[in-house]
């Protein structure tokens, strides 16, 4: 009888191992076959300070006449802020024909990478080899640096995905030498977004879409390897390669005049907004014109800007830096698409009575020479609230000029105007019509109304005791 009994338990002991075992295997597979989400859930608590970063180059040059490929070689690209110092996002050296990005009309990816989130405030990327190609074969460029360090203001958000995109301007950073060597000083055009969707796809391509521009700033690269807003070598100067340095002579002809750089910003100067808390106006794209040349596009990259916000900072905001011909503008144009108000009942679009606003100015551009144009917006002339709550949007806005400023653009894409020669200083108004001029714009005390898609204005009458 006891060993019946110490069979079976025996037996009974063997059949538990068994099923431990076989329930030990069934865990092991759920678990191998469970999302990719359900397996990094605990990663991702660890990781939920983090965002996504991604990296991208292309190139808007114009024509460049005999020259077929333009190949640069990118050893590195790093990231830089005030509490993690540098930071490595690629260390893979990689090459792009900057002509070919042109002639496709495509974004390459640099990098794809997660970083903790906080705003860093230099980019830098390591050169390593430009290659150009012509009719006569291929020759390498020489580069004044092979660091190209950038002030930008990249905010990367937890969970959420930033961009910075280097747009070289190839015409602009290519020169040639008198006895045909070539010399790369890049121009480079550097857009940073934030919270913005982006697409890595096949063949390593980058689509991005939407999102918050924090940095527009072209910089380029002078004789000597700075880097800045303004700086670069001159297309009409005589260059050579002289024991391995770049030396910068004469000009190439007295009738070629070098460009001047024209920084355009904006800025708020509005009184107490009362319940409004936020006015953000989208600005689609800024022009010049000339009599000699017409209307002159100098920024076609949608913009927006809180300008309450601008006001609490009491600062001025860089719409675009671009080099123009050296010369009198007597007009400038901004293209506004849209405006966004907060008030204590949410957020709404405001009507504008009109999407362009053309102002008449002098903006005097001499070469080698720093000229500003600043918009400052007065909110709270410009703002309008009908009898129903909706509101109406006609600028109100004080533009002044100057000639031979010194101008600084920081990180955070803030500028900075000192000195210089003012050249106009005008305030200008929208009315419901959509005109602008001096004298022009909607009365505060006027009773206002949205009827069919059209502004009305009906003044007040005030009855005397």
């Amino acid at each position: 009888m006891l060993n019946i009994e110490n069979n079976r338990g025996v037996l009974f002991m063997k059949k538990l191992e068994m099923f431990i075992a076989l329930l030990s295997m069934v865990l092991l597979l759920i678990a191998a076959c469970a999302p990719q989400s359900q397996q990094s859930f605990q990663a991702g608590q660890q990781s939920a300070e983090k965002g996504r970063a991604v990296f991208a180059i292309t190139d808007a040059a114009a024509d460049m006449g005999t020259v077929t490929s333009v190949k640069i070689t990118v050893d590195s690209v790093q990231v830089h802020s005030a509490t993690k110092g540098w930071i490595e996002v690629s260390s893979t050296p990689k090459t792009y024909d900057l002509l070919e990005l042109k002639a496709e009309g495509k974004h390459e990816l640099l990098a794809d990478f997660e970083l903790d989130e906080g705003t860093y405030g230099q980019l830098r990327m390591d050169i390593s080899n430009v290659v150009v190609t012509d009719a006569n074969g291929q020759q390498e460029a020489k580069l004044p640096s092979g660091e190209l360090k950038i002030n930008g203001n990249l905010v990367v958000d937890a969970n959420s995905t930033s961009t910075a995109t280097f747009d070289f301007i190839a015409d602009e950073s290519l020169h040639i030498t008198g006895n045909g060597k070539y010399i790369m000083a890049p121009v480079v055009q550097l857009e940073t977004r934030e919270d913005a969707d982006a697409n890595v796809k096949s063949g390593n391509e980058v689509e991005i879409k939407g999102g918050k521009i924090k940095t527009n700033v072209k910089v380029g690269m002078d004789a000597k390897g700075n880097v800045g807003a303004g700086l670069g070598i001159p297309a009409d100067i005589e260059i050579s390669i002289d024991a391995g340095s770049i030396s910068i002579g004469q000009k190439i002809s007295a009738k070629a005049a070098a460009k001047g750089n024209a920084i355009f910003t904006i800025t708020d100067a509005a009184a107490n907004m009362g319940s409004v808390t936020s006015l953000k106006i989208t600005v689609d794209k800024v022009m010049v014109h000339s009599d000699a040349k017409g209307w002159v596009n100098v920024s076609a990259t949608p913009q927006t800007f809180d300008l309450l916000e601008l006001k609490a900072r009491g600062t001025q905001a860089l719409i675009t830096s671009a080099n123009l011909e050296p010369g009198v503008y007597n007009q400038i144009r901004l293209d506004v698409s849209q405006v966004m108000v907060a008030d204590a009942n949410g957020e709404q679009e405001a009507k504008l009575p009109s999407n362009e606003l053309k102002i008449f100015g002098t903006l005097v551009v001499g070469a080698n020479s720093t000229s500003t144009a600043t918009f400052d917006f007065i909110a709270d002339e410009s703002l309008h609230i009908t009898g129903n709550g909706k509101y109406i949007m006609a600028p109100v806005i004080k533009l002044e000029t100057k000639e031979n400023a010194d101008v600084e653009i920081k990180a955070d894409n803030t500028v900075d105007i000192k000195g210089g020669i003012v050249k106009t200083s005008v305030n200008v108004g929208m009315d419901e019509n959509g005109n602008v001029g001096i004298g022009r714009k909607i009365s505060k005390d006027a009773e206002v109304s949205i009827d069919g898609g059209k502004i009305k204005v009906k003044t007040k009458i005030v009855v005397g005791y």
